[in-house]
């Protein structure tokens, strides 16, 4: 009988569930010879235990994620895609350098590059994809990966526009997939801390979050050029606006302040610490609220995203948030206030008042948040704490629905600004509340193929 898309991805889903269960029992009843490292032995794990993963963009963040996961025994890299091919090649470089030194072996080569991602997709024996593209990729790209019955680590925000996002989050759960939003700092103790302080009634009653995140910046326009070798240009732009290349635009940090690529920091760095004050404050995710706020964008040149930024954002219960730019006036991270003290975390540190509250130990009838496993990197507890996910197949940490309401956050700030006027918006049904015009900024059409 034909099987639907569906189908077919719950039974490649169901066949890899079942390798992880019974690959180990296979390979230590077979009667051959087999190395230590093989059967797990020597702080390995055995290859049928083994996490397979296609990595799926390798710059700044695919390569910074690929080291992040090299301290857990538990995983194999085997497929990267990149349309970069110098970078393709120098995290494949990467992946087998290590894997050859924790095998003990002279070279290692079972990691292999693709240009085309949906060739990665085909390999039924690979279990999760690393999502590290650009942010107008994030949409096309996941759903593709869900579709193929692949568990994923997607990196925020979840899509750059917001229909994209509630299309993904909606599939997760069709399909069965374990989705970890890339919203680390879920994975680092003390911004735990500060949420179950804030979640726990250690802060009284909390009456006003203060966001702030790093601000925009300009860029000037450079004249166009031809792609160097290797770099298949076309297919970076994909679903976004076809523009001529330059030197300029797909490279750190242009891309990012580019609204045809990214909605800029106020939503692709943002999405952090807005996540901290949903995560801290349930109700900013859940409840409807009204925001209005003003910014600056630069008067010039090749960007087109918000520079600095104050905005303010109410909800029925009184609660409020200021989200700005650092220092504009808020501080870097997240600070909850209450009527009986607060505290601020960042990346830098955590802070109280009063002090005693950094010392607070959980009673037994508080509700503590999850905890991932604990490393000195937070991006490497994140990453076990998906791989522990994955085998339980319960939620992550970041679980998709709190991740597309972080980085909606940040794009409802976004369009707010633009149009300059109060909004409101209604999580329940994922759009504005009687604003025609502010609805239909939440999506624009994908350059063909690449819609979802």
């Amino acid at each position: 009988m034909h099987q639907d898309p569906l189908h077919k991805a719950l039974a490649r889903r169901r066949h890899s569930r079942r390798r992880f269960l019974a690959g180990a029992a296979a390979v230590v009843a077979s009667p051959m010879v087999v190395s230590a490292s093989t059967l797990g032995r020597a702080g390995q794990v055995a290859p049928s235990q083994r996490i397979t993963i296609g990595m799926f963009g390798v710059g700044n963040r695919g390569s910074s994620s690929l080291r992040a996961m090299f301290p857990l025994p538990d995983h194999q890299v085997v497929a990267i895609a990149d349309c970069r091919r110098d970078r393709a090649l120098l995290a494949q470089d990467l992946v087998q350098k290590h894997y050859a030194e924790r095998l003990g072996s002279e070279s290692y080569r079972g990691c292999q590059i693709y240009d085309d991602f949906l060739e990665v997709l085909q390999r039924d024996e690979i279990d999760a994809i690393w999502g590290c593209v650009p942010d107008h990729w994030h949409g096309v790209v996941y759903s593709r990966a869900i579709e193929a019955g692949k568990d994923l680590y997607g990196e925020k925000p979840i899509t750059r526009w917001i229909a994209d996002g509630i299309k993904v989050r909606d599939a997760v759960r069709r399909y069965g997939c374990v989705f970890q939003t890339g919203t680390q700092q879920r994975s680092d103790p003390k911004f735990r801390h500060a949420c179950n302080l804030a979640r726990n009634g250690y802060l009284g009653k909390v009456h006003t979050i203060y966001v702030g995140a790093p601000g925009g910046r300009a860029y000037p326009a450079v004249p166009p050029c031809e792609p160097p070798e290797g770099f298949d240009y076309d297919r970076w732009t994909g679903p976004a606006p076809f523009i001529p290349f330059d030197k300029q635009r797909c490279e750190w940090l242009a891309m990012y302040m580019i609204s045809h690529y990214c909605a800029g920091f106020i939503t692709n760095w943002g999405v952090h610490h807005l996540d901290i004050a949903g995560w801290g404050c349930p109700e900013v995710f859940a409840k409807p609220f009204e925001i209005e706020g003003s910014g600056v964008l630069p008067a010039e040149g090749m960007t087109d995203t918000w520079i600095s930024w104050q905005t303010e954002l109410r909800w029925a219960s009184g609660l409020k948030m200021s989200y700005t730019n650092s220092d504009n006036p808020n501080k870097q991270g997240c600070k909850f206030a209450g009527d009986e003290g607060w505290v601020h975390v960042n990346r830098a540190g955590i802070s109280a008042e009063p002090a005693s509250l950094l010392d607070v130990k959980l009673k037994a009838d508080d509700k503590p948040l999850h905890a991932s496993p604990e490393y000195s990197n937070p991006y490497t507890g994140h990453t076990a704490d998906l791989f522990r996910s994955m085998r339980t197949r319960q939620d992550p940490v970041s679980p998709v629905e709190e991740g597309h309401a972080a980085s909606t956050l940040g794009n409802v700030a976004d369009i707010a600004l633009r149009l300059g006027r109060k909004l409101k918006w209604d999580p329940a049904h994922d759009q504005f509340v009687g604003d025609d015009e502010a609805n239909t900024m939440l999506s624009r059409a994908a350059r063909s193929p690449w819609t979802i």
